[in-house]
């Protein structure tokens, strides 16, 4: 397959990744002396994460062709970390009423683990999470509390991408204490991959940035919903260094807002009036990738790619683009425009100052 005519693509598979037992004792029976008398009874959960998104799969059948192997190598190892068949940690907690009654913190290594722990009779709220003690733009913060419990993206104007897939689950539990119990929870990805291939053939240029906004800031896990308190500019990994003919970014970031009237709710001005752009691009556009294109006579050409599809959780997308030789880029895809500002310099940018 080549360029032509595939400006974005995804795809969602399921795929198994990790399995976690823990061994759920009443809490009237010792688990440090040999003497289990009413004890008989053993509790266990089960977990299962998966994750939507295959990337392998993917880039399989998307980018792999005789003209596209280095391309597709260079993503599965990029995003190795990111999509990939096992977790590192999982918080796990256990909730009666509002306060938290248990709390399990720990690293797997991707290993399956066997834990035992007291746990009374009760109706629970559970609230699972993975991978989050890797994660560096991403804490959990207010677990005492079961509606406060989130995940929230370290703040900043401008901050590089996630490093790792993050998986979320909630479950309602009953512990009836008079009989065997399997509880299976199933995790979900809640972030998400932007990925950008620029096709430069033969144009000089000197160098490339590109960025990434309107994305959530947060996730309240007990609710499932995702927070847009801020917009930050997020950096975008170059994968590739010149000279190349594609040029390969990738963001791994929360998911957009689902519309393009949501999204404007929460985003802020950054485009400037003297852009080369319609009015019917910035009101349909849900999120942007801003791409900085820095030519040999030292002038600049910003080009500002609109997706008006949405980048939800678990997704990966991959944009496809063009470069032409006063530095602009085009994709040819019907659900992405894009608005050009040549000898762009950064005093033009309303906000952010990138």
């Amino acid at each position: 397959m080549t360029f032509t005519g595939c400006g974005l693509e995804r795809i969602n598979v399921f795929k198994r990744l990790l399995y976690v037992f823990l061994l759920f004792l009443p809490a009237s029976c010792s688990i440090i002396d040999e003497d289990r008398e009413g004890c008989d009874i053993d509790f266990s959960i089960h977990y299962e994460v998966t994750l939507k998104t295959n990337l392998s799969t993917q880039v399989q059948t998307v980018l792999r062709s005789r003209f596209e192997t280095e391309v597709a190598d260079l993503l599965e190892d990029s995003l190795k970390n990111i999509f990939r068949e096992y977790a590192n940690d999982v918080d796990l907690s256990f909730y009666v009423g509002q306060d938290i009654a248990q709390h399990i913190d720990t690293v797997l290594g991707g290993n399956q683990r066997v834990y035992e722990m007291e746990l009374e009779a009760n109706d629970y709220r559970h609230l699972a999470l993975a991978n989050i003690q890797e994660e560096n733009e991403v804490k959990i913060q207010n677990i005492a509390h079961v509606n406060s419990s989130q995940l929230s993206q370290q703040l900043g104007d401008t901050i590089v991408g996630h490093n790792t897939g993050l998986f979320s689950a909630r479950k309602d539990m009953n512990v009836t204490g008079t009989q065997d119990q399997n509880f299976d929870v199933t995790l979900y990805m809640v972030n998400s991959a932007s990925i950008l291939v620029v096709r430069t053939d033969k144009v000089a240029y000197n160098d490339i940035k590109v960025y990434s906004t309107d994305f959530a800031d947060g996730f309240l896990v007990n609710d499932s919903v995702f927070t847009f308190n801020s917009n930050p500019i997020v950096r975008d990994y170059r994968v590739t260094s010149p000279p190349v003919e594609r040029e390969v970014f990738y963001t791994v970031t929360f998911p957009s807002d689902s519309t393009a009237l949501a999204a404007h709710s929460h985003t802020r001005a950054v485009v400037g009036s003297d852009d080369d752009q319609t009015g019917a691009d910035e009101e349909e556009r849900i999120w942007r990738k801003y791409i900085y294109v820095t030519l040999p006579n030292g002038s600049i050409t910003r080009t500002v790619i609109n997706v008006r599809e949405p980048l939800r959780a678990g997704e990966v997308m991959i944009i496809y683009a063009f470069m032409r030789e006063d530095g602009s880029i085009f994709s040819p895809n019907v659900e992405v425009t894009t608005s050009v500002k040549l000898d762009w310099k950064p005093g033009q940018v309303i906000n952010p100052s990138v």
